[in-house]
């Protein structure tokens, strides 16, 4: 079930990033960025009050779930942080693979942060996946190198795997859904007063709306696919089978759009999908 559900958020991640490329061309970052968890709180609202009211869902109050919930949104903040600051230093395209690191990172925090530990089979499998990522989107450019770029791509990816780490001790509290809504208003409510800097909130907003619900629909099933994949999967596992977007993405450009280059992604493609073998056979 728990290799299921990490290949399914996985299939709702691809979605989500082909909605945010397009409203990229419409709003900032910033704005976007809040947007994608504000336009996901209604839908959370609906499906925690049905669960509720059938008896299927019980209100966290328990003091370790709030400190969980707090911790996980410090290190997404930092690692989105990082991001950013690294995209600001650097080309994309020499970023890119260092922010595939994290499931690397995961093999030395996890253990340490939630317990589990990840066998060698698993082991050789997380590598595997992360080095058919970074072939797969790895793009050489002239003048891309700064050692600032590379320290903040690193801390990105150091706190992309702290904040796993805290996904998969929260869902051992609570369901995966009052997690989800948890986590998902509380970097809502840290980004409103960035994004209400622009003073024309709803105006932006309002041009692409129907692209923001649709993507804060995928954005609650990517969530909860994620979280109740960690319930059932060690964090590394859950994070290089969520690396299955970008071979989605690929695919998708060769078939639909005729991209080239397909030698390289096609021996990316193998790495990855061994590795993903290994880890599934781990798992069943």
């Amino acid at each position: 079930m728990g290799v299921f559900y990490a290949i399914l958020s996985a299939v709702f991640s691809s979605g989500k990033d082909l909605f945010s490329k397009r409203i990229a061309f419409e709003i900032s970052g910033t704005l976007s960025a809040f947007a994608s968890f504000a336009y996901a709180l209604p839908f959370y609202f609906v499906v925690s009050v049905s669960l509720l009211w059938m008896g299927y869902e019980e209100i966290p109050f328990s003091r370790d779930f709030w400190i969980l919930v707090l911790l996980r949104s410090a290190t997404d903040s930092a690692a989105e942080w990082c991001k950013m600051q690294s995209i600001a230093k650097a080309d994309i395209s020499f970023i890119s693979p260092l922010l595939s690191l994290s499931p690397l990172f995961l093999l030395v925090t996890s253990p340490l942060i939630t317990g589990d530990e990840v066998g060698t089979r698993g082991t050789f499998g997380v590598v595997f996946v992360v080095l058919g990522s970074i072939l797969l989107m790895y793009r050489p450019a002239k003048g891309a190198f700064t050692w600032q770029a590379v320290g903040f791509a690193l801390g990105a990816s150091l706190f992309f795997s702290l904040n796993s780490c805290f996904d998969r001790l929260a869902v051992q509290v609570a369901s995966p859904v009052m997690s989800g809504f948890a986590m998902t208003l509380l970097a809502a409510l840290v980004l409103f007063p960035l994004a209400f800097r622009s003073g024309q909130l709803r105006w932006e907003l309002k041009k692409v709306s129907c692209l923001l619900w649709g993507r804060g629909l995928l954005e609650l099933a990517f969530m909860v696919s994620k979280l109740t994949a960690l319930r059932y999967l060690q964090a590394p596992y859950v994070a290089s089978l969520g690396k299955t977007s970008n071979l989605l993405s690929v695919l998708g450009g060769r078939f639909l759009f005729r991209e080239g280059d397909f030698v390289r992604r096609l021996v990316a493609t193998a790495l990855m999908i061994f590795g993903i073998s290994q880890i599934i056979l781990v798992s069943i």
